[in-house]
């Protein structure tokens, strides 16, 4: 299963969620990608459509 984490800043407690996607490590394929940062360029964020567009889940933490 594909699976994108698109991590925003938006929820302070966001450690439990982080756990459950570090047990799918193993079993599935995640793509994370931290969105709060002001360094990313229109590649960064066009490979993070691609990555969500193709996603079968969309975790946003």
């Amino acid at each position: 299963m594909n699976i994108a984490v698109l991590k925003t800043g938006l929820f302070p407690d966001n450690e439990t969620v982080e756990a459950g996607i570090n047990h799918l490590l193993p079993s599935c394929n995640v793509y994370c990608y931290d969105a709060t940062g002001d360094e990313l360029a229109d590649s960064d964020w066009d490979r993070m459509l691609d990555e969500i567009l193709s996603a079968e889940r969309l975790i946003v933490l």
